[in-house]
């Protein structure tokens, strides 16, 4: 089965993923960061028994080899960076065939069930919380009548619900003013936006997370509600500064549209920052290109985005600069790009 993020999806000229998360606890636990090792150990065994073996594979994160913890990174269930790795020991994390649902133990919460998929897709939520139903079917869940899902973190007590759109805005960032209206804009709606990076290598990448805030005192609905509304609005927002752009300075966009794609087509070498913004030229342009000359679909535009996004080691590190590492990833970009053509 293809890797979730490989599929084509809805709106994914702005959107490039949604994901829905639902965090747990289960009674008769301290909350992760008071457990002890032993209680820790026992929560593994019990969930362990709790998951479905015919569904999930996967299991304590201290017996991931290497290739499986550059694989889960690359598929966005450790972490940027496979930040949830730390103290491997006190980690599990479950996931299906194409790793579009997963279930992990003792990053934050006791319990997070996360579904991802590709694009505009809140059906995301129903698949996440039809697993969060089944758990909550087999173990204590603590929940209380007047606060709703108890946790550790209170920015998620309530419904224990959060949902995030990653989206790629080039044309909005390229505006003047365009994120600080936006970010206005986001704040209305009761949600937050945030750089996907907000230092490092890739900071200036024009990729944005906008995520659901509060949970406490909103119903799942009411979120759902808000977020579809949100994002109809953004992805509506950022085509129009598109079509801005693309047709009051068709030549230098046009130009601008070429020389991008020539880099990617045939650079020997290519840091993670000059991808990514050669590729948020093309994606901003891509819909305005008739010359005919240039063969890249919106799919391999978000594949090529969401590998380097989600590339294995740390913008910050030397290692992902390095003439190995750009040589390495603009080979990658040729062989997918030759691919399309």
């Amino acid at each position: 089965m293809a890797e979730w993020y490989l599929n084509e999806g809805k709106d994914n000229d702005v959107v490039l993923s949604t994901k829905a998360c639902i965090v747990r606890n289960i009674k008769g636990y301290n909350f992760m960061p008071r457990l002890d090792d032993k209680e820790c150990q026992s929560l593994f065994e019990t969930v362990d028994n709790a998951i479905d073996k015919t569904v999930y594979k996967g299991g304590n994160a201290a017996d991931f080899d290497k290739e499986t913890v550059l694989r889960l990174t690359r598929l966005q269930i450790l972490g940027r960076e496979a930040s949830q790795m730390a103290d491997p020991e006190r980690k599990a994390f479950y996931y299906n065939d194409d790793a579009s649902l997963s279930v992990s133990v003792g990053s934050g919460e006791h319990l997070t069930v996360k579904a991802m998929a590709q694009g505009h897709d809140i059906s995301v939520y129903k698949k996440a919380e039809k697993e969060a139903l089944d758990l909550e079917r087999k173990l204590d869940i603590a929940f209380s009548e007047n606060y709703g899902f108890l946790t550790s973190n209170v920015r998620l007590a309530g419904t224990g619900l959060k949902i995030l759109y990653t989206v790629s805005l080039p044309a909005i960032a390229k505006t003047e003013g365009g994120i600080a209206a936006l970010t206005q804009r986001v704040s209305q709606y009761e949600w937050s936006i945030y750089p996907f990076a907000e230092r490092g290598e890739i900071a200036d990448s024009d990729v944005y997370i906008i995520a659901s805030v509060n949970t406490l005192g909103v119903t799942e609905d009411e979120l759902l509600k808000r977020g579809e509304m949100l994002i109809t609005d953004v992805i509506k927002a950022e085509r129009a500064c598109r079509e801005e752009i693309a047709t009051s300075k068709k030549e230098q966009s046009a130009d601008i549209y070429g020389r991008s794609y020539g880099t990617l087509r045939y650079a020997g070498m290519i840091s993670r920052s000059e991808a990514l913004q050669a590729l948020g030229w093309i994606r901003l342009y891509h819909d305005y290109d008739d010359s005919g000359e240039i063969k890249i679909s919106w799919n391999t535009l978000d594949k090529l985005t969401m590998d380097i996004l989600w590339e294995p080691g740390a913008p910050s590190r030397k290692n992902s600069q390095s003439v190995a590492s750009q040589k390495y990833r603009a080979n990658g970009i040729r062989k997918i790009l030759k691919g399309d053509e």
